[in-house]
């Protein structure tokens, strides 16, 4: 019997360890707005219902978030003028990686 708790104490432990898919981490956003205007770049988790991480990006931008993983995936957008002028969904852990770069693209808005 002692030996049986001991294991499932094990078991329960390990499991707790165990990580079922990528861990929170860093990815890059990268790409150009349009005319070096002044542009708001978000990422935020499919149907969450959190506020999407923005940040004011112009002319040529790498700039990281922190994204976990979400069953649904992530949409990246930016935004000029009140205009969405390029979106992208991608899933963290298969499109994008820890350390990974996505690209996202603006056109004339």
């Amino acid at each position: 019997m002692r030996l049986l708790l001991v294991l499932a104490f094990i078991c329960t432990a390990l499991a707790g360890c165990l990580s079922f898919g990528p861990a929170d981490g860093q990815i890059y956003v990268t790409g150009s707005t349009p005319s070096d205007s002044n542009c708001a770049l978000s990422v935020r988790a499919i149907g969450s219902g959190g506020a999407a991480v923005e940040r004011v990006v112009a002319g040529s931008f790498r700039e990281s978030f922190i994204v976990g993983p979400s069953r649904k995936g992530h949409l990246a957008s930016l935004r000029c003028a009140g205009t969405v002028v390029a979106d992208r969904s991608f899933k963290y852990g298969k499109d994008v990686r820890i350390g990974g770069e996505l690209a996202i693209g603006g056109g004339a808005p």
